[in-house]
């Protein structure tokens, strides 16, 4: 006879899905349940999990510190629908039946073998009680390290978002001053000698976003692992990480509009003749490091010096060169040499350098520096000096020459810093050293025979300085 309620008592049993989850299953338990849990999950004996582990743990140290961590990942399986789902079978009525007939079908067993084996269940008692103990210290400890790395994250990060603060936006404080190389000067100013106003101030807001963001999320992670708190937010998430790709796009143009800046070069020469009746040609360098510029002052990108305590005072090492002359004359080149976003932009930077050089009768005084006038932008300015010397002729290198000179070819191959305070004569092949040089008449002691060429500014103590290497030649 057709049964409506059995029909509908089947259609129920079958109705629920059967969903397979792990669990520790504390009932067949040797020490925590994981491995009998896992077979139950996986469907095999218990026995074949726990010889694997047992195997693991002896060649394998870390397997040790997995099963702590699966143990205390892992829940124990303390309801009847979590067993059924520990076995893989549907949670319904006619398996929830099943399972409590089980159970009490087990306590009834393991009553009786508990009645005549109480030995055996006591040892088994302290056993789990003892490496419960351990789990619950190892569960106590892992809290405390990640409440320890948290407050480490949280004042780092809270550093990192001060002194970025700081650095970017408040020029007059004392965690504004940016250091290079024992230099301290404010990160705007930095920005300022090689972008645009506009592109750098977009860099400088993306560059301090593209920090800030993630500095922000480890604060609140750091403050998620002491506190404990459960906040769950998606929408600031999306629109930090937003912000943050935004932040890295713009950060990447205004570095290319940047180096658009250099795209282009130029450069500029002058020829000056050297009217000298004399054989010997007398080269001394003026303007000493311990002059108007100071090392301590300045800063070094690439051949230009920046002046960070006077408003961003642009100026760069020349380099000289010693050449042989196409002809019976001496003669003096200066080039100019800059970078821009255009031909003429390039044109315009390389005309605002600046370099002041001295004739008296047959010495020659050049500066150790040349100015950037004008502008306040590194565009890879450069200043090269040719001193070109007619075959036959004499050279004299002054002390501290070396610091401008940029490999001076010489048929001896001495070096640059070794060729000072010599006399050197210029063949068809370079320079060679004169050894046993005779006395050369040094330059008269005249004013009126001073020539000036180019913008010549020469402060009292450059002509003091003068007339000291004339005295030191007319004792020579």
């Amino acid at each position: 006879m057709y049964d409506l309620e059995d029909e509908q008592q089947h259609k129920s049993s079958h109705s629920a899905k059967s969903s397979r989850r792990v669990y520790r299953d504390t009932d067949n338990r040797v020490i925590s349940g994981l491995s009998s849990g896992i077979a139950s999950y996986l469907g095999i004996d218990p026995v074949i999990v726990r010889v694997v582990f047992v195997l693991a743990t002896l060649f394998y140290g870390a397997s040790l510190l997995v099963y702590i961590l699966l143990w205390i990942i892992v829940p124990e399986a303390n309801t009847t629908s979590q067993k059924l789902e520990m076995r893989g079978e549907a949670v319904n009525l006619t398996n929830i039946e099943k399972s409590i007939k089980d159970e009490f079908t087990n306590v009834k067993t393991n009553f009786s073998k508990w009645q005549k084996n109480q030995d055996y269940s006591k040892l088994n008692d302290n056993v789990s009680s003892v490496v419960n103990f351990i789990g619950r210290i190892a569960v106590i400890s892992f809290k405390v390290i990640l409440v320890i790395v948290g407050i480490w994250l949280f004042f780092v990060s809270l550093g990192v978002l001060g002194s970025l603060t700081g650095i970017m936006f408040f020029n007059d404080t004392i965690i504004s001053p940016f250091t290079w190389n024992d230099i301290n000067f404010a990160f705007t100013d930095f920005i300022r000698l090689f972008a645009d106003p506009f592109t750098g101030i977009v860099g400088m807001i993306s560059l301090y976003l593209l920090v800030i963001i993630p500095a922000l999320a480890v604060i609140y992670f750091s403050l998620k692992m002491i506190f404990r708190f459960k906040v769950r937010n998606r929408a600031i998430g999306i629109i930090g990480i937003t912000l943050w790709l935004v932040s890295l796009m713009t950060l990447v143009v205004a570095g290319f509009r940047t180096a658009y800046n250099f795209k282009s070069d130029a450069d500029i020469s002058r020829t000056y003749t050297i009217d000298n009746d004399r054989d010997t040609l007398f080269v001394k360098l003026t303007n000493p490091i311990s002059d108007r510029y100071s090392h301590h002052a300045k800063e070094r990108f690439n051949r230009v010096y920046v002046d960070f305590e006077n408003n961003l005072k642009l100026s760069g090492k020349p380099r000289l060169f010693i050449l042989k002359s196409d002809n019976d004359k001496y003669s003096l080149e200066i080039l100019k040499e800059a970078r821009g976003m255009t031909k003429e932009d390039a044109l315009k930077h390389a005309k605002n350098l600046s370099y002041n050089w001295q004739q008296i009768d047959s010495l020659i005084s050049l500066n150790r520096y040349f100015e950037i006038k004008e502008t306040k932008k590194i565009r890879d300015q450069e200043l090269n000096v040719y001193i070109k010397i007619p075959v036959g002729k004499v050279v004299y290198l002054g002390n501290n020459i070396d610091q401008i000179a940029y490999g001076i070819h010489n048929i001896e191959n001495i070096y640059d810093w070794d060729m000072t305070e010599n006399y050197w004569i210029m063949t068809e092949d370079g320079l060679s050293l004169l050894e046993n040089a005779p006395v050369v008449e040094s330059p008269e002691d005249s004013s009126g025979n001073e020539t000036e060429i180019e913008k010549i500014e020469v402060e009292n103590d450059d002509d003091d300085e003068i007339r000291q290497m004339k005295k030191e030649l007319d004792s020579m």
